[in-house]
């Protein structure tokens, strides 16, 4: 079993083209984005996805409703942005983030991008580097991205660190 210092480093965010290719039910939602997101729990028991959290964001239309009581590819990227960016932002920053992004990008491409930021946020603050390399010519929305992933590495080192330090 790895540490959680080496989940961290090589923690792999499922890319737009590994996702399901078919509709899910909202069980197999709910496991597929519990696998990959356990890490970032707290490890108490507490999950960081239900069933009434997805269908809570559904009436809140974080998410558009599922078709027929299954959810697709893009229900799937929509969630595992809100799991992640939860933990750092309201569900409105989130919305109105997301809306703000695939106005230039499609969200098949503005998913990769979160999680290549994400991997390389995560690797780089648990070796001890900047959680992101920022330009100045980044478009708004980059720098968005950057910015939340950032601050979203940054929370993660800091749980690593404090479950370190009261475990001695």
């Amino acid at each position: 079993m790895m540490s959680l210092y080496d989940d961290m480093l090589n923690y792999h965010c499922p890319r737009w083209h590994e996702l399901p290719d078919i509709d899910l039910y909202m069980d197999q939602v709910v496991t597929i984005l519990g696998k990959n997101l356990e890490c970032f729990t707290d490890g108490e028991g507490s999950k960081i996805i239900t069933s009434t959290m997805v269908n809570n964001y559904v009436k809140q239309k974080v998410i558009k409703p599922p078709k027929n009581k299954k959810y697709d590819r893009s229900h799937l990227s929509y969630l595992f942005l809100v799991c992640i960016l939860k933990q750092i932002m309201g569900i409105s920053e989130i919305c109105d983030s997301i809306a703000f992004v695939l106005q230039s990008h499609e969200i098949s491409a503005a998913y990769d991008i979160f999680c290549d930021i994400l991997e390389e946020a995560l690797k780089n603050v648990f070796t001890d580097r900047p959680p992101v390399i920022y330009n100045a010519d980044d478009p708004s929305e980059l720098k968005i991205i950057k910015s939340v992933i950032a601050s979203f590495a940054t929370l993660q080192y800091s749980r690593y660190l404090i479950k370190k330090t009261l475990v001695k």
